[in-house]
This record gives structure tokens, sequence and C-alpha cells, in this order.
């Protein structure tokens, strides 16, 4: 009589995916667990956006992601403890505590992004966690320390593959014909709003802190080509933006300054290409005569030091989401 073929698996088979599910597991619920705390460290250092409540609430968001994390932990480790025999709930804090900085430091280096590799770079750190608690032998720890040395060393080229993808799908996506368009201007003291394109011009807008919230006190436009220097500027004054026409004076090749010298407005540059205006910025202290005196040359500053943004500069001024196939593998 021939012997039947059976479905089920060999029982060592069984044994050994069992056992190999078990870094799989803790590294899955490790990073997951590590998502929440990473965030709110990343907010309180300032790496994500505005935080409403402060330091303080991104350190209870920390302390609550922890709390959070542990009960999915403890479903892992209840996992590992049937299958391998092995209680690891004393060891429950080391190993959210590891989850958590590993998982930290990758994200200093690596900003997250919604992509098939940033999924796949930030599971691995937990991964590496859970194989070396999990097996706890000297050639588990090493493996998992290198493992994680690897990663972060992966972590440099590709940020700047992403980036360059990210710039070039930022262009792609709002149409912008050229990068000479995204000129970068740094207005001392404030921050800049993600670049806005209208099929005409670029505009940024330049932010300060007030109170819980944020106000207008300058703009960038970027228009192609050579447009008329001594039109309408638009300026950013509080929670409106406006357009002004003040005084026209040229002050040097291809540079005008627009005001006077009791109230300077901005100045317009053409280079490259394109003309480029710039209003507002913060006014120094001072007498009123020296303060604007300052406040003009400041401007000119700013104005003919602005160049062309390059990928690391595109991905914090114009960000956008993954918009094809390659940039949704690929970031």
């Amino acid at each position: 009589m021939l012997p039947t073929l059976s479905s089920t698996r060999h029982p060592d088979t069984r044994t050994r995916t069992a056992r190999r599910a078990g870094p799989a597991v803790l590294g899955l619920a490790g990073g997951l667990g590590a998502a929440v705390p990473v965030t709110g460290a990343m907010a309180a250092l300032g790496r994500v956006g505005d935080w409403p409540f402060g330091t303080f609430g991104a350190l209870v968001v920390v302390t609550a992601g922890l709390l959070l994390a542990a009960p999915p932990m403890l479903l892992a480790f209840r996992a590992v403890r049937r299958r391998r025999h092995r209680d690891l709930r004393p060891v429950l804090v080391p190993v959210l505590l590891a989850n958590t900085a590993a998982t930290l430091l990758l994200a200093l280096l690596l900003p997250f992004r919604w992509g098939a590799l940033s999924c796949l770079l930030y599971c691995l750190p937990a991964l590496c966690v859970g194989r070396g608690v999990l097996l706890r032998s000297r050639a588990a720890v090493l493996g998992a320390l290198c493992g994680l040395l690897a990663v972060y060393a992966l972590a440099w080229p590709v940020r700047e593959m992403q980036q360059h993808v990210a710039a070039r799908e930022w262009l792609k996506a709002n149409g912008i014909p050229s990068r000479a368009l995204a000129q970068v201007v740094v207005l001392p003291g404030t921050a800049q709003d993600p670049y806005r394109w209208d099929g005409k011009r670029l505009t940024a807008m330049f932010t300060v802190p007030v109170g819980g919230s944020a106000a207008w006190v300058g703009a960038e436009t970027v228009t192609p080509g050579r447009a008329d220097p001594c039109g309408p500027l638009l300026t950013g004054e509080g929670d409106a933006v406006g357009e002004v026409t003040p005084p026209c004076a040229a002050d040097g090749p291809g540079l005008w300054f627009r005001g006077t010298e009791q109230e300077p407005v901005g100045y317009v540059l053409q280079r490259d290409g394109v003309t480029v205006a710039l209003t507002g910025g913060m006014t120094p202290a001072g007498s009123a005569g020296r303060a604007a005196a300052l406040h003009r040359a400041a401007l000119r500053r700013e104005i003919t030091a602005a160049h062309p943004a390059t990928d690391a500069e595109l991905w914090s001024r114009g960000r956008s989401g993954p918009s094809t196939a390659a940039a949704r593998l690929l970031l």
C-alpha cells in the first residue's frame, strides 16, 4: 500500500518556523511601539513641524507612547514564551527603551517618508534589537549591533537619494518648469512656508510665532523671465497678504530697491532668467533712521544671496507626498 502525502508540515519544520518568527514578532511589536514616543521626541527637538504644547507636551507624548507600547510588547513576549519557553517580561522596559533609542537615532539621520523604503528601514532597528534580546548569545548580540551599524551607515546615501527623488517629484507634481524658480532666500528670525506655484509665479511666505499661531512678516515671489521690477509687490502682514507699489530705484546691476529711506519695503533682483522680489522681514531695534538703514542693508544682503534650492532645501521647503510608483517605492 502506497503511503499517502500529508499536507501538514513536519514537526521540526513547524518548530523552526516558530523560532524564526520570534524575532520578527518582537521586531514588529517594537517598531510599532517606538513610533509614538519617537514622534514625540522628534517634536521636542523641533523636527516635526510646530508642536502646539511645547517641550512638555512632547515629553507627555513620549511617555504615553511608551505606555501604549507595553501591551503589544507583552503580547509578543507571551507568544515568545509559548514557543520558546522563555519569559521576557523582566526585560520589557529595557527593550522598549532600546527600540525607541535605536529608532530615534535613525529618525535623526533619515527623516521618515511614507514610502516602501522608509517603512522597511524603520522596521530594521527593532528587528535587530528583538533578535539580540531573544537569542541573547554573544554572536546574536554582536550580529544585532552590526545590523544596527549597517542600517545607520545606509541612512546617509539613502537620505541623499530620497531628497533627490522628493525634489524631482515636487517639481513634477507642481508643474514647475525649472528649478531656477525655487530661489532660496533666508530672512533671519523667520520661518519659510512651503513654496506655492500658481502657474505664473512661485511664492513663499515668511512667518514668526505669535502666541499659539504664526504671523506673516515677509514674502518672496519668483517669476520666470524679466518681469517689471517696479510693479506691485506681494507683502505679508499678520494674517493677511496684500500688494503695494512703493517707489522704485536702481541699486546695482539687475537690482532695484523698493521703498524709501525711512520705510524700506523690499528689493527686486533679475538674474539667471528669473525675477525675484523680496519684501518684509524683521525690523532691527534702534532709532528709526538707523533701524531703517539696517533693515534695507539686510534685505539687500539676503536677496543678493538668493540661489536655486538644493535637493536638501527643497526637502523642507517644498514637501509633497509620493505621486508616482517610483516615489512610493523609494521615499
